[in-house]
């Protein structure tokens, strides 16, 4: 081609910024539009601006619309079951989920688990190498979209700390772009691992944590140890079953000095006391570290437990009459002390006949 002289090219380069100029009107001016007169260049930036502003306000529009599940930071803040997404490479980031239902939300995916499609023929890549699936059964947070090829980590997806690990090996890859360096895999993953204290450990740490959540420091605080409730546990069934016998024979319960010195501390406590003189397990539910509020022995405990029982008699009754012919035969008289007593005897066809 043939350099055109530099005049003319100044020429043609001050007819530019001529025309670009008389597309405008001058500053301070009344009128705020911007002059086209006729030029078809000017009318294409006005109809530009316009569908710019018309987008504009659509989006605030979408953003806005009753019923959405994200605030204003674009924040989800209601679980959607929709949200449990399988495959790693379309999954929502943990993070964008509100603190309020991101428990939710891990939960519903440890009960998922990781995506771990073995039956696959993977690809291969450019450097004809693929993933291979005894990585699975190696690394059993190993996870692989089906969408990009890529693998990911499942414990780090939903536990790893933003902003504290984000410079950590592995966190771009496993975490949030994916992995794909087959060739590398072998030195990759296990220094994705890392050490005791690695950003993966504190993320399977919590992942195991939460999964167990006696483990948790919650839990700790609230619950005891499983000593602890089976202790518990001994205690209840040795009381509602000294409660179930005393009732049978009709006996009393309460004594009327029922103190550790007292001599006959009523039929409750002193059957208690022979069991334990003859069950270890028993002596050592009710005698040692047993804490004082939940000894199952006071009187409102052993009314409860004797409701139980008449409730647990009156539902079997109520099953074996079901359906057939019953009628109730009720007596009622007094004793010296001018105390009523009544009894009441309900007799049954038998279920069948």
């Amino acid at each position: 081609m043939e350099q055109q002289p530099s005049s003319s090219r100044k020429g043609k380069r001050k007819a530019q910024e001529r025309d670009l100029k008389s597309y405008f009107s001058p500053f301070g001016s009344s009128s705020t539009n911007p002059s086209t007169h006729g030029s078809e260049v000017g009318n294409a930036i006005i109809e530009e601006e316009e569908v710019v502003e018309t987008h504009l306000e659509d989006t605030n529009t979408i953003g806005q619309q009753p019923g959405s599940n994200e605030n204003d930071q674009g924040t989800i803040t209601e679980f959607n079951p929709d949200y449990i997404i399988s495959d790693p490479g379309l999954r929502i980031p943990i993070e964008q989920f509100s603190p309020n239902i991101r428990d939710e939300i891990r939960r519903a995916f440890m009960e998922r688990g990781p995506t771990q499609p073995s039956s696959h023929v993977f690809p291969r890549g450019e450097d004809k190498r693929r993933f291979r699936k005894e990585w699975f059964e190696k690394y059993n947070w190993l996870e692989y979209s089906l969408v990009n090829g890529k693998a990911y980590c499942f414990c780090c997806y939903l536990f790893r700390r933003v902003g504290v690990d984000d410079d950590k090996f592995g966190y771009e890859a496993f975490k949030k772009e994916g992995f794909r360096q087959w060739k590398n895999a072998y030195l990759a993953l296990p220094k994705h691992v890392g050490g005791p204290n690695s950003a993966h450990n504190r993320s399977r740490a919590a992942f195991d944590d939460f999964d167990n959540q006696r483990a948790s420091v919650k839990e700790k605080i609230v619950v005891h140890t499983k000593e602890a409730e089976k202790k518990y546990e001994t205690r209840v069934d040795t009381s509602l079953a000294i409660v179930s016998y005393i009732a049978l024979q009709g006996e009393p319960f309460r004594g009327h000095d029922e103190s550790e010195t007292s001599l006959n501390k009523g039929n409750f406590l002193e059957f208690l006391d022979w069991y334990k003189l003859r069950n270890e397990e028993v002596r050592q539910a009710f005698e040692f570290a047993c804490p004082k509020n939940a000894k199952m022995t006071s009187g409102t405990i052993q009314k409860e437990l004797a409701e139980c029982c008449a409730q647990a008699v009156t539902k079997v009754i109520k099953e074996e009459m079901s359906g057939c012919l019953f009628s109730i035969l009720v007596d009622e008289s007094r004793d010296i002390s001018v105390k009523e007593q009544m009894a009441i005897i309900v007799r049954s066809s038998a279920s069948g006949a």
